[in-house]
């Protein structure tokens, strides 16, 4: 487990496979990779998709209201 990874836009351009985009958070918690579960069957699309959507969010920097 690398408990130093973060959601910095640089960190998540170095680790995710296909650039820094909702389809490639989308390949990454569908399929998982290295210590990342597969969260692939237990997620639906709309749910992953929020997943994703709220990743590239935070890297940004944008905020999200509960």
């Amino acid at each position: 487990i690398m408990p130093d990874k973060t959601l910095e836009r640089s960190a998540l351009e170095e680790y995710l496979d296909g650039g820094f985009n909702e389809a490639a958070v989308v390949k990454q918690v569908t399929n998982g990779k290295n210590a990342m579960p597969a969260f692939g069957g237990r997620l639906s699309d709309e749910e992953t998709g929020d997943v994703a959507a709220y990743v590239i969010d935070q890297a940004n920097g944008d905020k999200w209201d509960d």
